[in-house]
């Protein structure tokens, strides 16, 4: 029998509004890590304070894609700009669908000549297994192999390719110079650069959530807890907390990114919408997430977001030919929606 398409199940759907405010899905639940090593409100203070260290090896999507035509294709399915990225640098890689609607947002890594992986949530990266899978406008096909290492909840294996932690907070240089043995690299924002820890070698890219400085750490899935202990016991003498997974949701909030804008894919007659559609699964990301909240819009295009809504307005680079160009051009001058947040008065 053959598997039912996301469009399959939105035909029967009907109101597709009333669908995603409907799924019987369950809160989103990280895996791998508890909710609390000691308590969310601790663990959520010491990256301000000292040092956290949180552990994203479970919960997200990889897609490796190699191949003469990478750079190519991930060039053409992105907003961003890709003048001067090269080997050992990374980028937030949003794609938009042709209509200009933002389909969701991952981080690209570039490890090696033709070479790069994806991390993050599904919807991104389904778009760029499609767009490998499927070939260009033309029909000729992209010259990429892709190769996906799925989240922890969708397999049964006990491993993934890759650990990933995320040491961050005022501390946070001091634990990895510990750690090493000897000073880290200065980098510079998203670049990344080999280093040693416990005889292992570990990638580290300068990252930071929230207003603090940090690095994620990445390598092999063998090398996973001779890293980590090297961490924690480094750790010690400078306040490092374990971060479970209520404190880890919450530091997105803190730093006013939106982790999860609804993929605009369910609508739009554009042919390579409806390809999709037809190419997704009904159980992918698109076919169980659900939405709540007190805004519902008469159709499900109402919780569609542009670049500008959600505060990427200025990675929108017209320097290179890609998907939703034409649509943004017309977009641009138009009146967005602005992000903004709660402030708590403390008196």
């Amino acid at each position: 029998m053959t598997e039912q398409t996301l469009q399959q199940k939105l035909d029967q759907a009907g109101d597709i509004v009333e669908f995603l405010r409907n799924q019987q899905v369950g809160p989103n639940v990280y895996p791998g890590v508890p909710a609390e090593y000691s308590n969310w409100r601790n663990e959520q203070k010491a990256w301000a304070d000292s040092a956290v260290l949180f552990n994203q090896s479970y919960h997200m999507v990889e897609l490796y894609v190699r191949g003469p035509e990478a750079f190519k294709l991930l060039e053409y399915t992105a907003i961003n700009s890709f003048k001067g990225f090269q080997v050992n640098k990374a980028k937030q890689y949003v794609p938009v669908t042709p209509d200009g609607y933002v389909i969701g947002d991952v981080i690209l890594f570039y490890l090696a000549e033709n070479e790069f992986s994806l991390v993050g949530r599904a919807p991104a990266i389904e778009w760029v297994e499609f767009h490998a899978e499927t070939g260009k406008a033309d029909g000729t096909k992209w010259d990429v192999t892709v190769e996906r290492d799925e989240r922890w909840a969708m397999r049964n294996d006990g491993k993934r390719k890759n650990y990933r932690f995320q040491l961050q907070g005022p501390n946070a240089m001091k634990v990895l110079e510990k750690a090493m043995g000897q000073t880290p690299p200065d980098l510079k924002f998203f670049n990344m650069a080999h280093v040693d820890i416990s005889g292992k070698d570990v990638i580290a890219l300068r990252h930071g959530m929230a207003g603090q400085p940090g690095y994620e750490l990445f390598g092999p899935w063998e090398d996973y807890q001779a890293v980590h202990s090297a961490l924690v016991e480094a750790g010690k003498d400078f306040g490092l907390t374990l971060v479970g997974g209520r404190a880890y949701s919450s530091n997105t909030l803190e730093s006013g990114w939106l982790p999860s804008p609804l993929p605009a894919i369910y609508t739009g007659n554009d042919p390579m919408l409806v390809k999709y559609r037809e190419w997704l699964s009904a159980k992918s990301y698109e076919g169980m997430c659900s939405v709540g909240g007190s805004y519902v819009p008469e159709t499900v295009d109402g919780y569609y977001l542009t670049p500008w809504d959600i505060g990427y307005g200025h990675i929108v680079k017209f320097d290179h030919d890609f998907v939703g160009r034409e649509a943004l051009e017309r977009m641009k001058d138009q009146k967005h929606k602005t992000k903004v947040t709660l402030a708590l008065d403390n008196e």
